[in-house]
């Protein structure tokens, strides 16, 4: 589910958007190198990464609430908040989408999709000078 996540968000941001998978956006880790140039990241980078197992509902055996990390970094603080404030900005408080159907063959709808807290900054700066934000999000999703 985490694939289909990944592309609904870049589907949200729209085609003119900063983020490009596998060069400066990526799925489950950051790579060391980008995976469209095969050259040294960008100091821009986002990363959408699972943060525990999808809880489950009895009742509804097809209903899951996936907690997803929305991770970012860029060269100056005020860029890394506005690249995250971005992603914040078309996930929290959306609702009713259907997600793009990946690997699996799934078609997963987004019931909800709510933020935990606001964006955070978590790196200040990190070692080369790069600062650092973090945003968590519920994705309560079923199966239609």
């Amino acid at each position: 589910m985490i694939i289909e996540i990944a592309k609904f968000i870049l589907a949200m941001i729209g085609t003119g958007g900063p983020w490009i998978l596998g060069d400066n956006y990526f799925v489950g880790a950051v790579p060391p190198k980008s995976h469209v140039t095969g050259l040294k990241l960008a100091d821009r980078i986002a990363c959408i990464l699972e943060r525990s197992p999808a809880d489950l509902v009895g009742d509804l055996p097809d209903f899951r609430a996936k907690h997803i990390q929305v991770w970012n970094r860029n060269i100056d603080y005020l860029s890394a908040r506005e690249d995250a404030e971005q992603i914040f900005g078309v996930l929290h408080g959306a609702t009713g989408w259907d997600l793009p159907i990946e690997i699996s063959g799934v078609q997963y709808y987004a019931w909800t999709i709510d933020a935990i807290s606001d964006p955070a900054p978590i790196y200040n700066p990190d070692d080369i000078r790069r600062f650092e934000f973090s945003t968590n999000f519920v994705f309560r999703v079923s199966l239609p």
